[in-house]
C-alpha cells in the first residue's frame, strides 16, 4: 500500500540515487536570471548530480515517507489518495482529426524544407490538404459546446514545432472568429497560423534547441526565420502575398521595436497581429527541455502586459474571450500542496475554477473569499503524478 509523501530539503551528499526530486531546482546566473537545472519528478540518477554539483547547489528537495521533523521516528503507513482511471480532458479536436492535421503539417513542412528540391506538383497538393484540414478544423471550434478553446492536449515535448502550429492555429481562429471574421477569412488565417514557423526549418538544430542564453549571433539567426520562411514559401509559388506577409511580420510590435522591418501600429497586417499572440501564449505554456511552462495565469499576465507595447489591445481582449484555461478534468496542485481535478469553469472565472480535492468528495470554489489564499501552482497529467497518488478502476 503507498504511504503518504512530505517534502524533505536534503543536503548534496546525503542524497541518494533514486530519490525523486519534489520540486524543480533552479540556479540564478550570472545575469541574474533563473536557469532550470533538474525538473520536478525526475529520479536522482550520477547524471543529475553531477550537473547540481557543477551549479553549486546544495540542497534539494526530495519526496520522502517520513514528515521532515520527524526523519528518525517511524511513519505509520496510511492509503494513498485515490482517483478513477476514467480522469481525462476533452480536446477540441477528435484524435483523428488531430493526427490528419499534424500529418499534414509535417508533409509540408518535408516538402518545404530548404535544404531539399522542391516538387511544385506535391506541393500543391499538399497545400490543398492543408486546407481540406482547415476546413475540418473551422467546423470542429464552431461545433465546441461552449465556444472556448482550449490546447492543452497538444502540448506534446515530442515533435514540438508540428504541435506548436496547430496549436497556434486554433487559438488564432477561435480569435479571428471573435474578431468577426467571417468563414473564407478564418480559413486563409489557419493557413497562416499553421505555416508561421516554417521557416525554423532553415535554422540550426543546436540554436532552436539551446538550453542556455543565446548569443547575438544566434539570436540574429533566429530572427530571421520569420523572413526566410514568407521567401521560402513565395520562391516555391506556395500561397499569397497575404500568407507570405503575415509569415514574415508575425513577429513585429506595435510599438515598432519588432522584427524584421520594424512595422508598427496598422502597418501590421491584422493576421500578423493573431498571430503573434497565439504564438507567444502556446510558447510560454508550453514544457521545453530548457524550462517549465507558465501557468495559465501568469501568462494572461505577461500577455496583457505587453498590451498595446507588442499586442495588438483589441487582438489580446478577443484573444483571451474564447480560451479555456483549465478544463473540466484538468489534474491541478493547489498552493497549499493538495491535489485537485477541475469540476466545474464558469466563464467568468476560468482562471478560478471550483476544484475537487483529490480522493475525496470535498469541492472548492476558488473564485469565492474563503478561498482567495489558494493558487493553482501546477498542471500534471497522470504521467507525471508524485508519488503517492495513483489511479484505480472504479469498476
Amino acid at each position: 500500500m503507498a504511504k503518504i509523501m512530505y517534502i524533505r530539503n536534503i543536503e548534496l551528499e546525503n542524497v541518494k540515487l533514486g530519490m525523486r526530486l519534489a520540486e524543480s531546482v533552479y540556479t540564478i546566473t550570472d545575469t541574474n536570471n533563473s536557469m532550470l537545472v533538474a525538473r520536478k519528478g525526475y529520479e536522482v540518477d550520477d547524471k543529475i548530480l553531477r550537473v547540481l554539483e557543477r551549479f553549486g547547489v546544495e540542497t534539494i528537495p526530495v519526496w520522502s515517507r517520513t514528515k521532515p521533523e520527524e526523519e528518525n521516528e517511524p511513519q505509520a503507513e496510511k492509503p494513498a489518495p485515490k482517483l478513477e482511471k476514467r480522469v481525462w480532458v476533452k480536446g477540441v479536436l477528435s484524435e483523428d482529426l488531430k493526427k490528419e492535421a499534424l500529418g499534414s503539417i509535417k508533409q509540408l513542412f518535408s516538402i518545404l524544407d530548404p535544404q531539399r528540391t522542391t516538387n511544385m506538383t506535391t506541393a500543391y497538393q499538399s497545400v490543398r490538404n492543408l486546407d481540406s484540414v482547415m476546413g475540418d478544423l473551422l467546423r470542429a471550434v464552431a461545433h465546441d459546446e461552449r465556444g472556448l478553446i482550449h490546447i492543452s492536449d497538444l502540448k506534446h515535448y515530442d515533435e514540438y514545432t508540428y504541435h506548436h502550429s496547430l496549436s497556434v492555429s486554433l487559438l488564432s481562429i477561435s480569435t479571428g472568429k471573435e474578431l468577426g471574421l467571417d468563414s473564407e477569412d478564418l480559413l486563409r488565417l489557419g493557413r497562416c497560423a499553421m505555416l508561421h514557423d516554417i521557416g525554423k526549418q532553415a535554422i540550426p538544430l543546436e540554436i532552436l534547441h539551446k538550453k542556455g542564453r543565446l548569443d547575438k549571433d544566434e539570436f540574429d539567426s533566429i530572427k530571421r526565420h520569420s523572413a526566410m520562411g514568407a521567401l521560402n514559401l513565395k520562391a516555391n509559388a506556395v500561397g499569397d502575398v497575404e500568407l507570405w506577409n503575415s509569415i514574415m511580420f508575425h513577429h513585429e510590435k506595435i510599438n515598432g521595436k519588432g522584427y524584421p522591418k520594424g512595422l508598427e501600429g496598422d502597418e501590421i497586417p491584422l493576421f500578423s497581429k493573431i498571430i503573434s499572440v497565439a504564438d507567444v501564449y502556446d510558447a510560454i505554456t508550453s514544457y521545453r527541455p530548457y524550462r517549465s511552462p507558465m501557468l495559465p495565469a501568469n501568462a494572461v499576465d505577461h500577455i496583457y502586459q505587453d498590451a498595446g507595447v507588442a499586442f495588438d489591445h483589441n487582438v489580446v481582449n478577443a484573444f483571451f474571450e474564447k480560451l479555456e484555461f483549465y478544463p473540466v478534468n484538468t489534474i491541478v496542485e493547489l498552493s497549499d500542496e493538495r491535489l485537485g481535478i477541475v469540476s466545474k469553469s464558469e466563464l467568468e472565472n476560468r482562471l478560478r475554477p471550483a476544484i475537487r480535492i483529490w480522493g475525496t468528495d470535498e469541492i472548492i470554489h476558488l473564485s469565492t473569499p474563503e478561498h482567495t489564499h489558494l493558487q493553482i501552482t501546477d498542471i500534471l497529467s497522470h504521467t507525471n503524478l508524485p508519488p503517492g497518488y495513483e489511479f484505480v478502476d472504479k469498476d
